[in-house]
């Protein structure tokens, strides 16, 4: 760790600090206990009525008073009782110190706040052929697959939840439709299997939920849930687009798996206690897969609620994936990156929405846009060009057009540079437009690159490069009467080179352990079509008044339902796999090369991309259904890396559903996890020259089957996998390899490579980085 710039380490822990701080200022503040269900008294009949009397037992005589004798029962928000046990309450500090002396508490965590983080993703990952055909078309409509989805809730009446042609809910479903303002029983389906709101921790923070502004119900008002729900599992819905963008067929990964909505977040944000609660009652639901895309959470996996959550989630058999963050290009952006979770990044896909930027020279320059509005730009006319910053690398709030800065005199009448950063990207168009601008030219900075994301902006904008950002800017600033004129060009199939990992996806390494890479793999989280809420206009501005059955949005919140519904594939082909199994075939299965035949790269770079930026690889759906081999990973597996984290035994406790579970003392370090990325950690002491790690394999193949290992080259170390060989059998379905990484001459940055298993059919791919900590 020592190798890590200080900054890197300054921006962690700023985070962290963020992350960890508390939401209210009341002297009562929101606690998650979790505690040790065998611990029981006889005299209680139930886990509730002890969790009641033991908060009661620690109430204060003066909070009591300030309270009205209001009761305990009202500090005590959730109880847990499926998938975890304790309960989410209100206490005082002195309380907590009282409750954490009590028996049967394993641990005591304050409330933490987690923020959020299509027509062409289906053909591209190769579920659908040219012609518009699924190649699962035989089993389109009969999936019993549920997947719950952690968000901001569901818009109902969308065309991509149409339950058409579907069967019955499947039996094993023990979920509800919770009904509230603007949502009924009836708006649930055989697609909509249920959708469930939680918001006391919410309430608890920041006050009543005002319900003649914000839906205290399922319906979903915000978008992002309905987005992320159509992407795992819509239904196929003809002539999708937005404004005439990326019109064609929009479908989910899985189409014919069910969507289970569960609200958990709100205007504020989303509360740890509401998460672990929707956790919790998704497992007892009956959910397969559970699609997160939140990021948060603090600097340990034991202090993690969503960590914990995914934890026992995993032990039930369901498969949980959550986004990797937007915090790229900065290293050690990474959120969600416990082992048992699949952290997901974001890609490109093949198509663009490109626009042209025809400068008073007559030169001719391209960018990204989904404008499409009345208030159009005249192509044969140009118009005066400002830019309120100097063309230097210093960013100023009026170069970045943020509200207020920006004077109309110098404005009105037209088209504005404004650089990214700080306001969305949408709201600097609302300023332009605001202050009399007729159109604006988004600038990237350093921090973007080259990356091109598109927006629906309110006015004419073309979103550049930061390359082309700068030549723009240098031609303003040379020339005493700079004009420009803007042109949109509609949508642009089979774009090359694509995938490239995006500039905003949050890299590694993962602070919390090297021995673990992460993020997992790359996803298509650019340029995203899928349904939308019939609340807001595709920009989410307060001011923009069009409505539109679907949107085109970017994030890893994009890129994690992709993944969530081929996982739910996966599950409806091999019912059988466990979560590690599902993950391991998405891993090994996925690619390292775009569509020119080169490495991927990284938009923020142009130059090629690490497994620190895109894990394994990009997704490769159709190989993932028959990996030939997979990396397994048990409950107690996991549990072992804890232990050899050295996590102590009240830490270790809260990822313990049974009280007796101990350390076995299995794994000879963290990176004997047989994990399917390879990670090889060198100690500061120079004298250790080998290290050896460990890897078992399962045939879920030909019965009869051998592989060869191919080792890709390390710069500064050799490496040998032993046995060079595996013959299956129908008696032998698991085989195990060791590798040895001997050092050569250390190196001060990670070399990275790959250990790949051929059978002449199936090429099981696994990333390796090595890493040398440096000498103390």
């Amino acid at each position: 760790m020592a190798g890590i710039p200080v900054q890197w380490w300054l921006l962690f822990l700023f985070s962290s600090y963020l992350a960890t701080t508390l939401v209210t200022s009341s002297t009562m503040k929101t606690y998650i206990i979790y505690m040790d269900k065998w611990a029981k008294p006889e005299e209680f009949s139930d886990h509730k009525q002890w969790y009641s009397s033991m908060i009661k037992s620690v109430t204060s005589r003066s909070t009591e008073k300030q309270e009205d004798a209001a009761g305990d029962g009202d500090r005590i928000i959730y109880n847990y009782q499926t998938a975890f046990h304790g309960v989410a309450a209100q206490l005082s500090e002195e309380e907590v110190e009282k409750l954490q002396e009590q028996t049967g508490v394993m641990a005591l965590f304050p409330e933490t706040v987690y923020q959020l983080h299509t027509t062409r993703s289906p053909m591209f990952l190769g579920l659908e052929r040219e012609d518009s055909t699924s190649v699962f078309s035989d089993n389109l409509f009969n999936s019993d697959v549920v997947v719950g989805v952690l968000d901001t809730g569901i818009w109902p009446e969308s065309p991509s939840f149409n339950d058409t042609g579907m069967t019955r809910i499947p039996a094993h479903w023990k979920g509800t439709c919770e009904v509230g303002r603007g949502f009924e029983k009836h708006h649930c389906n055989r697609k909509i299997v249920g959708a469930r709101v939680f918001y006391r921790g919410y309430e608890a923070a920041s006050g009543k939920i005002n319900e003649q502004v914000e839906y205290k119900s399922p319906r979903d008002q915000d978008g992002h849930g309905t987005h992320t729900a159509a992407t795992v599992a819509g239904a196929p819905v003809h002539g999708a687009n937005l404004l005439g963008y990326a019109y064609g067929t929009a479908r989910g990964m899985a189409p014919g798996a069910r969507i289970a909505a569960y609200k958990v977040c709100w205007t504020g944000g989303c509360f740890s206690s509401d998460i672990l609660s929707a956790v919790d009652r998704a497992v007892a639901d009956g959910v397969n897969v559970l699609s997160i895309s939140l990021g948060g959470g603090v600097s340990s996996y034991y202090r993690d609620s969503l960590s914990i959550g995914a934890f026992a989630a995993m032990e039930m058999g369901v498969f949980v994936s959550c986004s990797a963050g937007n915090g790229g290009p900065d290293p050690i952006s990474l959120t969600n990156v416990s082992p048992w979770v699949t952290t997901v990044g974001a890609s490109t896909m093949d198509r663009d929405f490109p626009a042209t930027i025809k400068l008073g020279t007559g030169k001719f320059v391209t960018g990204a846009s989904l404008y499409k509005g009345h208030r159009n730009i005249s192509s044969n006319r140009l118009y005066p060009l400002v830019y309120h910053g100097s063309n230097s690398s210093n960013l100023t709030p009026s170069s970045m057009c943020l509200e207020g800065t920006l004077d109309r005199h110098s404005v009105a009448g037209k088209i504005v540079i404004c650089d990214r950063g700080i306001s969305p990207r949408v709201q600097k168009g609302q300023v332009v437009k605001d202050a009399g601008g007729v159109g604006m030219i988004l600038t990237n900075t350093a921090a973007n690159g080259e990356e091109l994301v598109a927006d629906c902006h309110l006015l004419p904008a073309v979103a550049v490069g930061e390359t082309t950002g700068k030549f723009i800017k240098h031609y303003a600033a040379a020339n005493r009467n700079p004009t420009a004129t803007l042109a949109f060009l509609g949508t642009k199939l089979r774009i090359r080179p694509s995938p490239v990992v995006a500039a905003f996806s949050s890299r590694g390494p993962n602070i919390l352990s090297l021995e673990i890479l992460k993020p997992d793999m790359v996803a298509p989280g650019v340029n995203i079509l899928a349904a939308w809420t019939g609340e807001l206009g595709p920009s989410s501005l307060p001011s923009d008044h069009r409505r539109t059955k679907f949107n085109i949005l970017s994030g890893t919140s994009m890129s994690c339902p992709h993944v969530s519904g081929v996982a739910a594939l996966i599950k409806s082909r091999h019912p059988d796999w466990s979560p590690a199994a599902i993950k391991s075939a998405l891993m090994t299965t996925s690619y390292v090369h775009d569509n020119t035949q080169n490495p991927l790269k990284d938009a923020s770079t142009a130059t090629f991309s690490t497994p620190y930026d895109h894990g394994a690889g990009h997704i490769n759906p159709l190989k993932a259904l028959d990996p030939g081999l997979i990396y397994d990973i048990a409950a107690q597996d996991y549990f072992e890396f804890l232990c050899a984290q050295g996590l102590t035994s009240s830490e270790l406790m809260v990822f313990s559903k049974f009280s007796n579970r101990t350390c076995r003392h299995t794994l000879g370090n963290a990176g004997d996890l047989n994990y399917p990325a390879i990670s090889a950690v060198f100690p500061d002491n120079a004298n250790i020259t080998v290290l050896t790690l460990h890897r078992t394999v399962t045939n879920v193949g030909p019965p009869v089957s051998s592989y060869h290992v191919v080792v890709s080259p390390f710069k500064g170390a050799s490496v040998k996998v032993e046995p060079a060989r595996l013959d299956f059998t129908g008696k032998r379905k698991k085989m195990t390899y060791k590798i040895t990484f001997t050092t050569r001459y250390r190196q001060t940055a990670p070399v990275f490579g790959s250990v790949t298993w051929k059978d002449g059919v199936h090429r099981v791919r696994s990333p390796v980085v090595i890493t040398w900590l440096p000498p103390l």
